[in-house]
């Protein structure tokens, strides 16, 4: 499958962003990112995701609300949800904690994987429900 980007009005088309600090849910969210046919950028704090959010311009982030630095996870997907440069870009929260109580802590997002509990077909219907579409 490959990520179909016509629709997208983020770029670099195909960039996927994935904020988390675990080094085996990293690589496997890597795998998932790769498998659909996009970019992978990793951020192990708040502060890297930032600033590669603001670098690559992704067509979608996946961030752990709990991700460690001076600027927390749930603070980076807040501060990117009010930016005009960044509100517009899906964030998909990849969290230990329940959808509701991520949701509380960050705020509106538009999905959640529930570690540890990761699997590819989640990860695909995710993308799908924040607009992201994957071709055969």
């Amino acid at each position: 499958m490959k990520l179909d980007t016509t629709s997208s009005k983020n770029s670099p088309a195909g960039t996927c962003v994935i904020g988390e600090a675990d080094p085996f849910l990293s690589q496997l969210l890597q795998r998932f990112v790769e498998k659909s046919g996009q970019h992978v950028r990793l951020a192990q704090s708040g502060e890297a995701l930032l600033a590669s959010v603001f670098e690559d311009r992704p067509a979608v982030i996946i961030c752990e609300p709990e991700l460690p630095g001076m600027l927390r996870g749930w603070e980076a997907v807040q501060r990117l949800s009010t930016n005009e440069d960044t509100r517009a870009i899906p964030i998909i929260l990849c969290a230990w904690l329940n959808e509701t109580e991520a949701q509380a802590l960050v705020g509106q997002a538009l999905n959640h994987l529930q570690k540890p509990d990761l699997h590819y077909n989640d990860f695909v219907k995710a993308l799908s429900e924040v607009g992201i579409t994957l071709t055969p």
